[in-house]
């Protein structure tokens, strides 16, 4: 009897717990992650990501293929004014990119620009450039940005992704803001 008490007991102690937890200011599950990466801001498809300091602050987004696979990591950072871009970027592939074909970035229909790789690690393979003011204008202008990247496994066919401009414009502003 002892044991069917404290297990009814137990059960409603519980069941007042997620009441209150119901209830209760917790966070979300994006809220979390975003506290995790250290993400301050969303606009549109971008996140704004800061160091715990408030410093080093970037715009993040996936580029993603046509089934919604992640393909391309690209991260933009405000340059210094003197700089002949305004914003630097890092795009990382997946291993087994092939190199010596580059990566090549078009906003919609526009002419692709390629950039080559400058090395890899177990993250991936980074190609870093700049991007000046005509330049970001021109994504401010898009909808999209079309990405092109090589597998060594099929160096005739580029694997594509596509690279949504949603809230480019308002992540930029925020970015030179901070």
């Amino acid at each position: 009897m002892r044991r069917i008490l404290a297990t009814v007991f137990a059960a409603t102690s519980l069941m007042g717990t997620a009441a209150l937890a119901q209830d209760s200011e917790f966070p979300t599950l994006q809220e979390l992650a975003d506290q995790n990466n250290g993400t301050v801001a969303r606009h549109g498809d971008w996140e704004i990501r800061c160091g715990e300091d408030g410093t080093g602050c970037r715009m993040v987004q996936l580029a993603l293929d046509a089934e919604g696979n992640s393909v391309v990591s690209v991260t933009m950072q405000a340059l210094p004014e003197e700089s002949s871009a305004q914003l630097g970027v890092v795009m990382v592939s997946p291993l087994l990119t092939l190199l010596p074909r580059g990566i090549s970035v078009a906003v919609g229909d526009g002419v692709p620009a390629a950039y080559p790789f400058s090395w890899c690690d177990r993250q991936g393979c980074y190609a870093r450039f700049g991007l000046t003011a005509a330049q970001v204008n021109a994504f401010k202008s898009g909808s999209d940005a079309n990405i092109n990247i090589f597998a060594v496994t099929d160096a005739e066919n580029p694997v594509q992704a596509s690279l949504s401009l949603a809230g480019f414009t308002d992540a930029v502003a925020d970015l030179s803001a901070r």
